[in-house]
């Protein structure tokens, strides 16, 4: 049986929910701002960020900066912002010593999402990376498991797991492909159905680890 493990990245790998805000208070700061671009940029962006979001941010407050530059601006806070604790990324690096292959699959912009990970250093800890602007493809599609296989150049899903955040997109979408779920919970305390509940990706990483690649 084969050890393929994806993880998800936003408030999964990293925690993006405080990188976020602490990034757009800065940005707007960085770029003088006032209070009510703050406040457009924190609701519009809340669930994700794209290069199209500045396209609308300069209409509705008449900016004259290039969308381009805004957009390279806030790619470089968010992942300066964004943060992995040391050990998620040494136990990325066990993972891959006792030879599962390791994805990141992640709704988002190629740009942000490619930033984060080169920032904190996951990308250097996994086999292969999938982004559903670059892939086409967004979770919960099945899709876009399969395109993360075909990455790692694995066959298919079979013995493969599915860790993230999201009860829809991770837990729903991974189950949905065939692949067993771990749901990142984050403390919360609602009923997910998933095989694994834990409460960070650690935790995750190290449920992984004793399984020695035998299907719980």
């Amino acid at each position: 049986m084969q050890r393929l493990a994806f993880f998800d990245l936003d408030d999964t790998l990293v925690d993006r929910t405080q990188g976020f805000r602490a990034c757009v208070r800065s940005f707007c700061s960085d770029l003088g701002f006032a209070e009510d671009v703050e406040e457009w940029l924190l609701d519009a962006m809340y669930e994700r960020a794209y290069r199209s979001d500045f396209d609308r941010l300069r209409s509705e407050f008449a900016l004259s900066a290039p969308t381009e530059e805004l957009w390279q601006h806030y790619c470089s806070g968010m992942a300066a912002a964004v943060t992995c604790p040391p050990a998620v990324l040494s136990g990325l690096e066990e993972l891959r010593a006792a030879g599962w292959r390791l994805a990141v699959v992640t709704n988002g912009a190629g740009d942000i999402q490619r930033a984060k990970l080169a920032r904190t250093g996951i990308d250097r800890r996994v086999d292969a990376v999938c982004v559903s602007e670059e892939v086409g493809i967004r979770k919960p599609e099945i899709g876009i498991f399969t395109e993360a296989a075909r990455l790692l150049g694995v066959d298919g899903l079979s013995g493969g797991w599915m860790v993230g955040d999201s009860p829809e997109k991770d837990v729903a979408g991974g189950r949905a492909a065939g692949l067993r779920t771990i749901w990142v919970s984050g403390g919360n305390g609602n009923a997910v159905e998933a095989d694994h509940v834990v409460s960070d990706a650690g935790e995750a990483i190290e449920l992984l680890l004793g399984m020695n690649g035998v299907r719980a």
